[in-house]
């Protein structure tokens, strides 16, 4: 049996099978012939050969494993299922001139596999015969896969470091807010009793107006009731006031002790000192401003609000410190890695990559189709929704949705590491990713050897690690890795 694959391009590749039936009925080709014509089969019809459009890829691997030789378009992902069954190809480029696809990548693709001694490559569909003939006594080159980029892959993994946290910022709050403190007690004592006094007035108004307009209260003192009132607990409230400056200074101090490894304990006696000698520093300030005296009594007062700050501070981080300690004893220690793609070759040269998914807590994410349904039968794989390029406006607003499915993906599975062989499906991953300080490995498609793909282009900027297969590409990508071909 023969097996004639034509990808899942949405573009017709008439010409191929015109030849093959051609040779079927001139009696040169006398085997069954069975094809995957995916685009083709709506515009393409054969007494002599049964087609089919598509199937999921273990239907299809079932096939190339039946199948005595193959016959395919140069689509990496069809050349690539031939070669891991250990079957002999015949690879006929799709070409751009006859309106077969979108560009002539597919005849580099050839090139590339011929110059290997993968495949024998058909320039010319009237030496269609001679070509089968051929491949039966063809001896194609084993395929190896790329070990030293499949390494590379891994350790661009295994060193995501954790971000580190910028120490010393908080120490730069601690410092602000002192000056603030500095600031409150350099002013004049008069100028500051009026202040305080005043707030405190429009306080109790505001106060009042609320509680009329519920009916707790049903009328408003009168000017002279209010000021002596004011006046009365004046004093009260600028010592809560200088209680509670210290209160937000102990916070500062003990979350920036916190993000040393220094004891709770420790850090809580080192906040109350600093508070303490920053109270009396600032009592003694006070001493040279007129108007305003230093007194031992309100440092304390000013140390008791640090005393209660750091001791709210030192609650919120331990009972975070337990919480932390038993998710990470509950949850695997394994990095967290998305591998995203589009469908067809995309696809085939991630999996290329399989090998290392189970090392960690990984994601598949590819497009919905009957191609890819049986995935989920050896992957924990997440779909995305799959439209092609001839309707312009459903292809934008299915790549919309599917840009929201990215976000929800994202932060519901809080990937490590974004690993992608594009297409347009990855570029929303790769950018949320970089935007929240994950590592990014884009993997240029093995179908580009003289130009960018769009997602390469789009990606390029934002990928921590960026990986060619064609040497002529870092022409294009002056920053990328180059280690040959994913095979």
């Amino acid at each position: 049996m023969i097996l004639v694959t034509l990808g899942t391009q949405d573009k017709s590749f008439d010409r191929l099978l015109k030849a093959i039936d051609k040779n079927i009925e001139n009696g040169n080709i006398k085997d069954k012939v069975l094809v995957q014509a995916g685009f083709t089969y709506k515009t393409y019809k054969s007494k002599n050969m049964e087609m089919f459009d598509y199937v999921d890829t273990k239907t299809m691997t079932d096939l190339v494993a039946e199948s005595d030789f193959v016959i395919s378009h140069a689509g990496a992902g069809s050349i690539l299922t031939a070669l891991e069954n250990n079957k002999k190809i015949i690879v006929v480029p799709r070409q751009s001139k006859y309106g077969e696809h979108n560009n002539d990548h597919q005849i580099e693709i050839a090139e590339r596999f011929e110059h290997d001694g993968h495949v024998i490559y058909l320039r010319d569909l009237n030496n269609l015969n001679k070509a089968i003939k051929a491949i039966k006594k063809f001896k194609p080159s084993p395929l190896d896969h790329n070990y030293e980029m499949l390494k590379t892959i891994e350790q661009f993994i295994d060193n995501v470091e954790k971000k580190k946290r910028r120490k010393f910022l908080p120490f730069l709050f601690i410092i602000s807010w002192m000056f603030i403190i500095f600031t409150l007690s350099n002013m004049n004592g008069i100028e500051s009793n009026v202040k305080s006094q005043t707030s405190l007035d429009e306080i109790v108004d505001y106060v009042l107006s609320i509680t009329n307009k519920v009916g707790l209260t049903d009328k408003h003192p009168s000017e002279k009731s209010k000021k002596a009132f004011v006046e009365k607990i004046n004093p009260v409230m600028r010592k809560c006031a200088h209680a509670t400056v210290f209160f937000i200074l102990a916070i500062l101090v003990m979350i920036f002790l916190s993000r040393f490894k220094i004891k709770l304990s420790v850090s809580y006696i080192i906040t109350i000192l600093v508070s303490f000698m920053y109270a009396l520093f600032d009592e003694y300030h006070q001493t040279f401003v007129a108007g305003r005296t230093g007194q031992f009594s309100d440092s304390l007062i000013d140390t008791s609000g640090a005393i209660i700050g750091a001791l709210l501070v030192l609650i919120v981080i331990s009972i975070h410190r337990k919480r932390k300690r038993i998710k990470e004893e509950k949850k695997t220690k394994k990095k967290k890695v998305i591998f995203v793609s589009s469908i067809g070759g995309h696809l085939t040269q991630l999996l290329q990559v399989s090998s290392i998914f189970n090392d960690y807590n990984y994601l598949l994410i590819t497009e919905k189709s009957s191609v890819t349904d049986n995935l989920k039968t050896k992957y924990n794989v997440k779909y995305y929704i799959y439209c092609n390029k001839k309707n312009f406006l459903k292809y934008f607003i299915i790549n919309v949705l599917n840009a929201f499915h990215s976000i929800f993906t994202f932060f519901s599975f809080r990937p490590d590491v974004i690993v992608t062989t594009g297409a347009n499906t990855a570029v929303p991953l790769c950018y949320l990713g970089r935007i929240f300080g994950k590592k990014v490995i884009f993997i240029e498609s093995f179908a580009k050897r003289n130009g960018k793909t769009l997602a390469g282009a789009l990606c390029y900027p934002v990928a921590t690690t960026f990986i060619v297969q064609w040497e002529s590409m870092l022409e294009f990508y002056p920053k990328a890795k180059y280690f040959g071909g994913m095979y």
